[in-house]
């Protein structure tokens, strides 16, 4: 008879130490099992991303450990990186509810179509030696759930996000009863998101912004509205729509995300549409008759909002007679992007409505008095705060302490950390491999050394050396040719480039080298020309032998 493991051990590869890029194993024994596998999204110190994505490296060296994956709900942050590892994946069960389930298939087309698996709120699936039940929690979209994951060892309580809506407009809220029942069971450990710990009080309900929108609606009555909002905001959308059948209005869906997750949504009952309100084009429409519902909120390059701030968007052109709301909050570190949106709508002669001005937005994240009040039904043994920057973990370590969790009991994760839990204790039990992996259209870039490059080359510009290499005679056959992008050479500089080359191709022995050393070890000589002045271009020498 084998003997029974000691730990159940909770490894991340994202989510904590930021917001984004959700994360989390959770293994016992030769099984694991996969909470979440999300993306982040690349602010302007990363030129060119499209998408940040975990280091699964982990994973792949113990794929054969992991019996199933487990979504708590379909925004990006905990779904959007699972597009890239599908080969990775293949044969593994994903399971999450049905609009969660509809936005990954979306994203993926049919392709592994047999490894999905739709739950609804208050399931348990059996997944190995775990069981893991799906329990209702609201947040700013429809499908979201809490997971409570049963090891041998004891339950490991995973909040996800969540909020506790007393009001939500599909009434359906958070199963605070369920919850208490399993913290009065008896939990080993919690998980819980810290997002919006710093915020006092409660989060206010969705319903709030149906008035906010609607007094735009009044307001506005012959001005053509522009809402923008995240495509997976399920419940703003509705309430949108809503208000364009009270008001007479028709409603034209703008971007791609925004089509999809709508016709998701409606196919799996998460979303009512009107009958009528839906229409193609707004050609023939007046602007009191128009509301235009657009992605783009956080002002993303490809999106429907940017387009019409830059007047590239092929169905309009924004004027006096637009009101454009935008009906979320920057996310941390896309402030800039989106003022810039904002600033050139205005000059289009548009109003713009945005968060610091109206109440047309509230947060799906719950706040410091609701977070208490979760730990004060799952009671759980140990904590881990999760889903916050570490500033937002230390707070709500704090927090768990202060609201009777033992000291020594709580810990703040990194990525990249394994912690053993048991009734014995919580411990820091190994380090895994971990880190970032860039997404840049369909290519996956490892390694900061390329984001570096790209810093250099957006500040500081590129030049190339080209030259041909006498190898036998260990000589510059011909004129070195410098070539200047973003940045101009003084001509000492450029004349002092070419003594290093002349240099460094005479120093080289082409028995045991051959010229890919060569240009390696010019680009690390003429670098150093940039030392004192603290600026680094990027350098591409070009050797090719004569």
């Amino acid at each position: 008879m084998s003997k029974q493991p000691k730990n159940v051990y909770v490894s991340f590869l994202g989510g904590v130490g930021e917001i984004g890029k959700n994360m989390t194993a959770v293994e016992y024994g030769d099984e694991i099992i996969i909470v979440d596998c999300g993306v982040s999204f690349p602010d302007s110190n990363y030129p060119g991303l499209d998408a940040i994505i975990p280091d699964i490296t982990f994973i792949r060296q113990n794929i054969n450990k992991v019996k199933g994956i487990v979504l708590t709900h379909g925004h990006e942050d905990h779904i959007g990186a699972l597009q890239y590892f599908l080969d990775d994946f293949r044969n593994i069960p994903v399971y999450g509810t049905s609009l969660t389930i509809g936005i990954v298939q979306r994203k993926i087309g049919q392709r592994n179509s047999r490894m999905y698996h739709v739950v609804s709120a208050g399931d348990t699936v059996s997944i190995g030696s775990f069981s893991v039940e799906f329990i209702k929690v609201t947040h700013s979209m429809a499908g979201a759930c809490a997971l409570s994951i049963k090891t041998p060892l004891g339950v490991v309580f995973v909040t996800g996000d969540y909020k506790f809506d007393k009001s939500p407009i599909d009434n359906k809220r958070t199963d605070v009863k369920r919850i208490s029942q399993i913290g009065n069971e008896g939990v080993l450990l919690m998980l819980g998101e810290s997002t919006n710990i710093e915020r006092k009080g409660s989060s206010k309900s969705e319903k709030l912004v149906y008035q906010g929108l609607e007094n735009r609606f009044i307001e506005n009555s012959s001005k053509r509205l522009i809402v923008a909002c995240f495509a997976s905001s399920n419940y703003r959308i509705q309430q949108v729509l809503w208000l364009a059948k009270k008001y007479k209005r028709k409603v034209v869906l703008a971007g791609s995300s925004m089509k999809g997750i709508v016709e998701v949504a409606s196919n799996c009952g998460e979303l009512d549409i009107p009958k009528g309100v839906l229409v193609d084009s707004a050609a023939n429409l007046k602007p009191n008759q128009t509301v235009i519902l657009a992605t783009g909120s956080q002002g993303e390059p490809l999106s429907a909002l940017k387009k019409m701030s830059k007047g590239e968007f092929p169905k309009f052109t924004l004027s006096s007679d637009d009101v454009v709301i935008l009906s979320s909050s920057p996310i941390p570190g896309n402030e800039k992007d989106v003022y810039d949106v904002i600033n050139d709508i205005f000059r289009f002669g548009a109003n713009v409505i945005y968060d610091v001005m109206d109440d047309i937005h509230v947060s799906g994240h719950a706040y410091e008095d609701e977070l208490k009040y979760m730990l004060s039904i799952v009671k759980p043994e140990h904590f881990l705060p999760v889903h916050g920057e570490y500033r937002h973990q230390a707070i709500h370590a704090d927090l768990a302490r202060n609201s009777g969790v033992k000291y020594n009991n709580v810990q703040i994760p990194e990525i990249g950390d394994t912690f053993a839990v048991s009734k014995k204790g919580m411990v820091l039990a190994r380090k895994i491999p971990c880190g970032e992996v860039y997404v840049d259209g369909d290519t996956l870039l490892d390694g900061d050394s390329v984001i570096l490059d790209r810093r250099n080359l957006a500040q500081f510009g590129m030049f190339m050396i080209l030259c041909a290499v006498d190898t036998k005679k260990a000589r510059v056959d011909g004129p070195i040719e410098i070539v200047e992008r973003g940045i101009q050479l003084d001509p000492d500089r450029k004349d002092r480039i070419e003594e290093i080359v002349k240099e460094t191709v005479k120093n080289t022995d082409y028995f045991e080298n051959d010229v890919s050393d060569t240009a390696l070890a010019v680009k690390k000589s003429v670098r150093k020309l940039f030392y004192k002045d603290r600026k680094f271009p990027v350098i591409v020498p070009v050797i090719i032998e004569a």
